[in-house]
């Protein structure tokens, strides 16, 4: 049985117009301070907004997800070995 799509997971590396979850990213941001577990509380207690452990990312299907739930369906690459 041949597979014709690979997923690959997790996925650091995203950008606007890449395929991806069965849709193409149209935004990249980040979380709001809000956004429980998004930054590293401080020792002093304030939260710093640089480097959230996410970033929010919008599909063009209307659907917006966090950067960790990004899966990469890698067709052309299946098909171009085969």
């Amino acid at each position: 049985m041949q597979i014709n799509y690979w997923k690959r997971k997790p996925n650091k590396h995203y950008f606007i117009g890449q395929k991806t979850n069965g849709s193409t990213i149209t935004r990249i941001f980040k979380p709001d301070l809000e956004e429980e577990g998004a930054y590293i509380d401080q020792w002093h207690g304030a939260k710093i907004k640089k480097n959230p452990r996410w970033m929010n990312i919008t599909l063009a299907s209307g659907k917006t997800i966090k950067s960790t739930e990004l899966v990469q369906d890698l067709t052309d690459l299946v098909e171009s070995a085969s």
